[in-house]
């Protein structure tokens, strides 16, 4: 036990010692430090806002599309003719196998997504969207397609079928 009591006071003392050293060097690095707040920015006082938008007219009104569907009566798709087979075919699912000419006329032959071959001319439906083959060329087919936009107006579109193998190249 006699010799437990120095051992004590020889760690007592050398802890001292190390505190020591830490407040005096925490003393020196905070000397020189005088910390200033800058002042609070000023505050504007506020202005409240007149809306007048009670004036204008209304973005769900049905009578400002009326002018906008005037315009386009002329690209009305024909919803009366009877429907071609192809378009019950989103075009992504149609594939251009192949092209043949039969009699000087250029004829595309499509692949449905169940394995089915089609001929098509110029004059054809294809697709959803009123989609009508304009030309049919040895490797391409060009439709225009008749669209409705968000304003409910029908607006004619470009679209194009490529070849099989043309299909990873752009025209």
């Amino acid at each position: 036990m006699t010799r437990l009591i120095p051992l004590l006071f020889l760690l007592a003392g050398c802890s001292f010692t190390e505190q020591d050293d830490l407040e005096q060097w925490m003393q020196q690095a905070g000397s020189g430090l005088h910390g200033q707040v800058e002042p609070l920015p000023q505050i504007e006082p506020y202005k409240p806002y007149q809306y007048r938008g009670q004036d204008l007219v209304s973005p769900f009104e049905t009578n400002r599309l009326q002018v906008a569907r005037k315009n386009t009566a002329g690209n009305l798709p024909d919803t009366g003719r009877p429907r071609e087979i192809l378009e019950n075919y989103e075009l992504d699912k149609l594939k251009l196998v192949g092209t043949i000419l039969l009699k000087s006329e250029r004829l595309g032959l499509i692949q449905t997504p169940e394995g089915g071959i089609y001929r098509v001319r110029t004059g054809s439906f294809i697709g959803p969207n009123y989609g009508i083959v304009r030309s049919v060329a040895e490797t391409e087919i060009k439709l225009e397609e008749t669209v409705e936009d968000v304003n409910g107006e029908w607006v004619k579109q470009d679209n194009s079928l490529y070849l099989l193998q043309e299909q990873g190249k752009t025209p």
